[in-house]
């Protein structure tokens, strides 16, 4: 136990040693000081818009997990589910090296209504699964707008191909997820469309009026490269600035509006301090009769 819980610890460490790298490259080439200005012009009302659809997008994320929940006969009501959540979020982003916001949900789960940690694990992982899948999906979607009309089959195929596949593996090694995988993947697509169009309102409360499918793809690439780092911190503005020398968008820019994005994500992982603070109280979904 103390190995596994050292080789978290390693592994959190080395992601935040990235996450500083790559910080500290890309602001070798840009001046914080031209960030700061811009930032210091920013727009109140598509940073309002931006900020609701981010939370959108984490209210789906807990109603996805209770899907997940359910089919392993876990019936937490949506209210207890909506608390630890949030406050998995504070974990992942405030407590670094410390117990991870799925391992801390698991443990307060199996310790409240003995729940297997086994079947609790499998349900937060294809969670997981279900949310890349939906990147991987939007980024071939997105990326067919950028070659010919006469490649757009083939990558509906693609699409297709890959969404097929994953049912089939999904069911296979996880059956008890089968009834609600086309679910879960319509809510994950939902999400991360929310993720997206947040980040392009924060280009908009910046003045970008643009270019936005491209930023949408970069935003998308930056979601999968995240797990190399923490929270995705460094990777996103290392990725926007590199685009940045082979697209039409300005550099200090699209780096603001991904420390923008950084800085709600922050805000809105702080809400689950209240609940660690006043504890939680995780009760079962009321089972309503027809």
């Amino acid at each position: 136990m103390e190995k596994a819980s050292l080789k978290k610890t390693l592994i959190t460490l080395l992601k935040i040693a990235v996450s500083l790298v790559l910080l500290i490259l890309v602001f070798r080439k840009i001046n914080f000081q031209e960030v700061a200005e811009v930032l210091k012009h920013v727009h109140f009302i598509p940073l309002f818009f931006a900020s609701i659809l981010f939370f959108s997008s984490q209210v789906l994320s807990a109603k996805r997990l209770e899907f997940y929940l359910k089919a392993q006969d876990f019936n937490l009501s949506f209210k207890s589910n909506f608390e630890l959540y949030f406050l998995g979020m504070f974990y992942n982003f405030f407590i670094p090296g410390g117990v991870g916001g799925d391992a801390y949900k698991i443990y307060l789960l199996h310790q409240n209504f003995d729940w297997s940690a086994k079947k609790l694990t499998s349900a937060l992982f294809n969670d997981r699964l279900s949310g890349l899948l939906a990147i991987i999906i939007l980024i071939c979607g997105f990326a067919s707008y950028l070659f010919d009309n006469q490649y757009l089959i083939l990558f509906l195929l693609i699409i297709l191909i890959v969404i097929l596949s994953s049912f089939q593996l999904s069911k296979k090694i996880f059956p008890a997820y089968k009834s609600i995988f086309f679910k879960t993947f319509f809510i994950s697509v939902l999400i991360q469309v929310l993720q997206v169009s947040c980040f392009l309102f924060l280009l908009k409360s910046l003045g970008v009026n643009e270019n936005y499918l491209i930023y949408a793809l970069v935003f998308l690439a930056s979601s999968v490269l995240s797990l190399i780092s923490f929270a995705g911190i460094g990777v996103r503005e290392m990725l926007f600035f590199q685009a940045a020398k082979y697209f039409d968008f300005n550099a200090t820019i699209s780096v603001s509006a991904s420390l923008l994005f950084t800085l709600i994500t922050a805000i809105f992982s702080f809400i689950g301090v209240y609940f660690q603070i006043r504890k939680l109280n995780l009760n079962l979904a009321e089972n309503k009769s027809e």
